[in-house]
């Protein structure tokens, strides 16, 4: 056993509060990693403020990279000192779905997300007799972490920490959105409602893919900004400008692909009405789960579809080498993506941050980077 700072939240609502919890050593097939950096995502919010429930007490986190300081037994292909990315889809390979090439879906690693435990059912963490519950297998708000090795990917040793931070979340799920969820063509239209981190991801691959118009909609005049660096051909400001005018005003009736990226029930209702005849919505935000959207039936009878995304479709261990491959090429850029860096125990501003809408991602670093 170890002991280690991390962010505990007791009950939502409140406040996340640092504790110096204890740490189990890894068991069979896992590895323990010492944290540089991770990133908060609007998952973390969503627990911390109660639309998403999960079991508590919970460590949060979910999205980061770290150096591995012990493997357990039966782990293969790791040694300590390897530069590792995190994933919160630790793919059994074995289940219904992992045996079809879905391996975002695999049902062991959403046990583990259920149950806020590891592979065995149990948990490492633990603050004196009390055990701790794990988010999403990761639970990376804390500067060691136990993971299975499948939630973990090998990268180069020289990948800057912002980029590594936020690979396995923002970039993957974005990424995966255009090109593996919806298959994007050149010259078709894209609409992407929300330019966070997922969203400034969303859209760098539709101008990767060669889509065109795409129309940024959000309401903070900076992420809208960026959002043009990141390749959106237009902006719209939906404080100030009634977005369905503008997107039929740029292409006249509606867009290819709607890419919600907010996890809003009334933004998946506009994400389908800015959608032309045959056109998709994509929602890659998640939503509160009780949650209900109401859409009008008879406009399915002109072929416009809506569907899920999680986690950018993505496989994880085939998809972190090939975006990083992409970064080191100058062909994806992530500089931009990252607006703030503080330490853990700023988790509660960067929170406020959040739900402020400013800036973009803000990435937690660790005495150990």
């Amino acid at each position: 056993m170890m002991q280690t700072r991390a962010a505990v939240l007791y009950e939502a609502g409140k406040p996340v509060v640092i504790e110096e919890i204890t740490l189990d050593v890894p068991r069979q097939g896992e590895i323990l990693v010492r944290m540089e950096a991770a990133g908060v995502c609007h998952s973390d919010l969503h627990v911390r403020d109660g639309s998403l429930p999960e079991p508590m007490p919970i460590v949060l986190g979910h999205e980061g990279t770290g150096i591995i300081a012990e493997v357990g037994p039966g782990v293969t292909g790791f040694e300590v000192g390897d530069r590792v990315v995190l994933t919160w889809v630790p793919s059994c390979g074995r289940c219904y779905f992992c045996q079809r090439g879905q391996t975002h879906l695999c049902t062991t690693a959403g046990a583990m997300g259920m149950q806020g435990t590891l592979r065995d059912g149990t948990s490492r963490m633990h603050l004196g007799d009390k055990n701790l519950h794990h988010f999403l297998a990761v639970s990376c708000f804390s500067e060691y972490v136990v993971v299975p090795q499948e939630g973990a990917a090998k990268i180069p040793a020289d990948v800057p920490m912002e980029v590594a931070a936020v690979l396995g979340c923002a970039v993957l799920t974005g990424v995966g959105a255009v090109e593996r969820t919806a298959g994007v063509r050149p010259g078709e239209s894209v609409a992407v409602i929300g330019c966070g981190g997922v969203g400034l991801n969303v859209i760098q691959a539709a101008s990767l893919s060669g889509a065109y118009p795409i129309i940024a909609i959000d309401i903070n005049p900076e992420k809208l900004k960026l959002a043009q660096s990141f390749g959106a051909s237009h902006s719209i400001n939906s404080r100030e400008q009634e977005a369905l005018r503008e997107v039929r005003r740029i292409t006249q009736f509606g867009v290819d692909w709607a890419f919600e990226v907010l996890g809003n029930p009334r933004t998946i209702e506009q994400a389908w009405s800015l959608i032309r005849a045959g056109g998709t919505a994509v929602v890659v935000g998640l939503a509160p789960r009780t949650s209900t959207i109401t859409l009008p039936a008879f406009e399915f009878i002109i072929e416009k579809s809506i569907r899920g995304c999680f986690y950018g479709s993505s496989r994880f261990h085939a998809d972190v080498p090939a975006l990083l491959k992409r970064i080191q090429a100058g062909r994806m850029r992530v500089e931009g993506m990252v607006s703030h860096t503080v330490p853990l125990d700023e988790l509660e501003t960067a929170f406020e941050r959040m739900r402020r809408g400013d800036g973009a991602r803000t990435i937690i670093r660790f005495p150990s980077a």
